[in-house]
């Protein structure tokens, strides 16, 4: 029975390996890890842009394709979601420091933003 544990410890672990090992092991949450990375970066400098010229997107045209290719799909919704979230609330913040009255049902929450899907 030992022998059994042993062996499939050793199916299910990977190799150990030295500085001076020839095999090289791939670590695929390591490359998931770079590619979350590249598409926060590349939405960041897309949304940089947007704010930069005002949300003319025809001015972030190489970004915008960046940031498509760098992130899936329903992470490039989901991130746009979030963006309009942010700037909606941070409009309705600038009337109320102004002094207008803004009723709670403007104010949209996640819940609400899931419905419109």
């Amino acid at each position: 029975m030992a022998a059994e544990e042993a062996a499939s410890k050793d199916e299910s672990s990977p190799p150990e390996l030295s500085e001076t090992s020839p095999v090289k092991v791939s670590r695929p949450e390591m490359a998931k890890s770079s590619k979350r990375k590249n598409c926060w970066e590349k939405r960041d400098l897309f949304f940089d842009c947007l704010e930069k010229h005002e949300n003319e997107q025809s001015a972030c045209s190489a970004e915008k394709e960046a940031y498509g290719i760098a992130c899936p799909g329903s992470w490039v919704k989901h991130f746009s979601k979030l963006r309009i979230q942010a700037r909606y609330r941070a409009s309705i913040q600038q009337l109320r420091d102004k002094g207008a009255t803004v009723p709670e049902s403007a104010v949209f929450d996640e819940a609400s933003m899931s419905q419109h899907d």
